[in-house]
């Protein structure tokens, strides 16, 4: 079987230097090297196609220990290259193509498209910000303590009713501010990224995970979201939730492909 190419990210062509002098290993060790169509190239390494080929690749897909390592080097990659470049278009880990003319022929393809990706991130870079609620904090109103003395004083059978409405108090209350600090926070973010995404989360899961948010950020203004971010962290600890702030990241999310 013949090598086969695989491809991590789409940049300009004007780029094609700096990723082949990058000396960037990829999956399974290869060099990362540059392949250019026109105005695009695509960072992309030598792979072997009994590994990655469409019928071994699907069946190695489902092998976590397999996998894990692999999607880390890609990952380490486009991280990279979003360090060294303005603009990236990051591909998601599993892109092969059978030699660089099929690179080319995606980039052909695609041209149009890709431009316009590449011109919207720019100079541009995306954050994690997620929230989290303190398991092991007790909630605190004065419905709640009202609630707690009665059940003090309340005989069993009544100590029990009331036991179960002091639950829903509870629930009700969570919910009431998780989605206040969550408002907050995507206001906050959204006064200086340029584009926010909110994150699905599982519904009903009892999870210490409030609210997660994707934000695409200018790279002058990562200070000012930082700075947004630890006071979102500062003026919520007293209540039991925790602010936290991640990245930079290529901009899968914004401008990635699948």
């Amino acid at each position: 079987m013949s090598d086969l190419r695989y491809l991590y990210a789409i940049a300009g062509a004007e780029n094609a230097r700096a990723i082949a002098e990058s000396e960037l290993r990829g999956v399974e060790g290869g060099r990362v090297t540059a392949v250019v169509e026109a105005a695009l190239s695509g960072a992309t390494s030598t792979v072997r196609a009994s590994d990655y080929d469409e019928a071994p690749l699907n069946e190695h897909l489902r092998d976590l220990d397999w996998l894990a390592p692999r999607a880390a080097a890609h990952q380490e990659v486009n991280g990279r290259l979003h360090e060294l470049l303005d603009a990236v278009v990051p591909v998601s880990f599993g892109a092969i193509y059978r030699d660089d003319d099929g690179v080319r022929a995606l980039l052909r393809s695609r041209a149009g498209e890709l431009a316009e990706r590449l011109a919207s991130l720019r100079g541009r870079s995306e954050w994690i910000v997620s929230i989290e609620r303190d398991a092991g904090r007790p909630s605190e109103s004065d419905a709640l303590g009202a609630l707690e003395r009665e059940i003090a004083g309340a005989p069993p059978g009544r100590a029990f009713l009331l036991g179960k409405r002091r639950e829903e108090v509870v629930r009700d209350e969570r919910r009431e501010r998780d989605a206040t600090i969550a408002a907050v926070a995507e206001a906050a973010v959204g006064t200086i990224a340029e584009r926010v995404y909110r994150e699905p989360l599982i519904e009903g899961a009892e999870t210490p995970a409030v609210a997660r948010f994707s934000v695409l950020v200018p790279r002058d203004r990562q200070p000012d979201l930082a700075s947004a971010v630890r006071e979102l962290e500062r003026s919520h600890e007293g209540g039991g939730y925790r602010v936290r702030l991640s990245g930079p990241w290529p901009a899968y999310r914004f401008g990635g492909l699948e």
